[in-house]
């Protein structure tokens, strides 16, 4: 994909975003029809078919959470996770994703799970990660060296789990600082979750 095109695309999804942001209810379902328009060669079809319910429908529990992301997040972030998995994970991500699958002759991941730790602050009954002991850890290097190598392939969306995956919360945070484009997730008990690591 040309820098152009991709520069195009980007503001184009900006606008679309400011525009449901500025009204959610109204303009949910005009960006299930943009996004149609967008997408001149049907790869999303699948998902417009998905959502455009989902946007049509205002009592769909998922229209609700939509409509309430809109209200209740900070809009400069929610722009940023939007761009990160439209334009970064989806759009970008593929095109790079399917240059390397033909350059290297196997599949690229759209997404890659990652555990930099095993230790976690719990001990649940049937947890599969006591198995492994709470001593084995990534490098921040390491799990750095991952998302550069994802990102060269067009993989933007990183999972975190493990382990409790904040038992190295200082670590999580510097790899979102270091990588913006990117989009992370983390599977979390959410009980070392505190005010510092909020902010």
């Amino acid at each position: 994909m040309s820098k152009l095109k991709e520069a195009i695309q980007t503001l184009a999804l900006d606008l679309a975003v400011s525009s449901v942001l500025r009204s959610p209810v109204k303009n949910f379902p005009r960006l299930v029809n943009w996004f149609e328009k967008f997408d001149k060669q049907g790869d999303y079809a699948h998902i417009i078919r998905g959502v455009r319910p989902i946007a049509s429908d205002p009592d769909n529990n998922w229209n609700q959470y939509v409509i309430n992301l809109c209200n209740d997040i900070d809009h400069k972030e929610l722009k940023a996770i939007v761009h990160n998995f439209a334009v970064n994970a989806s759009f970008k991500g593929k095109n790079r994703q399917e240059a390397c699958k033909n350059k290297f002759g196997c599949r690229i991941p759209w997404a890659i799970l990652m555990d930099p730790t095993s230790a976690c602050n719990l001990h649940c009954i049937g947890c599969w990660a006591a198995e492994y002991g709470n001593k084995l850890n990534m490098s921040y290097d390491e799990l750095d060296s991952i998302i550069k190598q994802g990102k060269a392939l067009g993989t933007f969306f990183y999972i975190y789990s493990g382990g409790e995956p904040l038992m190295r919360k200082k670590d999580i945070i510097r790899l979102c600082e270091a990588h913006p484009d990117c989009q992370f997730l983390a599977f979390t008990n959410g009980t070392l979750i505190d005010e510092a690591f909020v902010e």
